[in-house]
């Protein structure tokens, strides 16, 4: 079986191509470590630059258009393919895309360079309308960044530390396995945790409106979506609102003598 520094060195921008698509496909793939190796190997010698920056760039076009197309096409539901794994994914969804709006340019810009924000972005640009010429452009931009700056690291780098690469690659593998495996399990378990530590009785309409009717001191917080609360035509009266994604920064404006009612979707 070949080892991951071989296959680069015979194939070095196909694989490249390949770790870059997978990657921003979504798949939990090292693709910058990928680079970086191609780097080392372009120092070398075997490796062409030009090719492994193209790879680098087409893989990643390919992935981001084809997420861009999907979330202009399905909606936020899209970004909750993203946010599954994190403890609040309305919180996950509602960052991002404040994020974006504010500044989409620098956000697409930078998004190579900040670990789950690549693969949110592409489908938020494609659910909020941006125009597909200016996505190109701006993430064609962000994927060639992303691709100097990796290749760049293992050709000023890399010469030296190849051969030791060669030998720690299995380590570092299983290292990385072990790693990904603790992350998953460490956050269902927190969950889990949260859940039984933290979880509040659910009422319906019903017992709502029965407790406001009889004058009891209720406070109800709207925690839809924004996606969900611009879109209704219709809020509890005297409602708090406070999208997800800023609970935290308003917890302090509960009146702790009232009973507290979290309205989400």
């Amino acid at each position: 079986m070949h080892s991951l520094i071989d296959l680069v060195r015979a194939h070095g921008s196909l694989v490249v191509l390949a770790a870059s698509f997978l990657e921003n496909a979504g798949l939990p793939l090292p693709a910058f470590a990928v680079l970086v190796l191609a780097g080392c190997l372009v120092a070398e010698g075997p490796v062409s630059l030009p090719l492994t920056l193209l790879g680098a760039t087409a893989g990643t076009l390919a992935a981001d258009m084809a997420w861009f197309y999907f979330g202009r096409r399905r909606g936020r539901r899209t970004l909750y393919l993203f946010c599954k794994l994190s403890l609040n994914p309305d919180s996950c969804v509602g960052r991002t895309e404040k994020l974006f709006r504010s500044r989409s340019t620098a956000t697409i810009l930078t998004s190579k360079l900040i670990p789950g924000l690549n693969t949110l972005v592409p489908p938020l640009a494609g659910i909020l309308k941006m125009p597909a010429w200016k996505f190109v452009l701006l993430d064609a931009a962000a994927s060639v960044i992303w691709a100097v700056l990796g290749v760049g690291l293992g050709i000023a780098f890399g010469v030296g530390i190849l051969s030791r690469l060669e030998s720690m690659q299995r380590v570092l593998f299983w290292l990385l396995v072990t790693l990904s495996g603790g992350y998953v399990v460490s956050r269902l378990l927190y969950g889990r945790y949260l859940v039984k530590h933290y979880a509040v009785p659910k009422i319906d309409s019903a017992e709502l409106l029965e407790k406001i009717s009889s004058g009891n001191e209720v406070l109800v917080v709207d925690l839809r979506t924004e996606y969900a609360f611009l879109r209704s035509d219709v809020a509890v009266p005297g409602a708090l609102r406070i999208p997800p994604a800023e609970f935290v920064q308003h917890v302090h404006r509960l009146p702790p003598e009232k009973e507290i009612v979290l309205y989400c979707t």
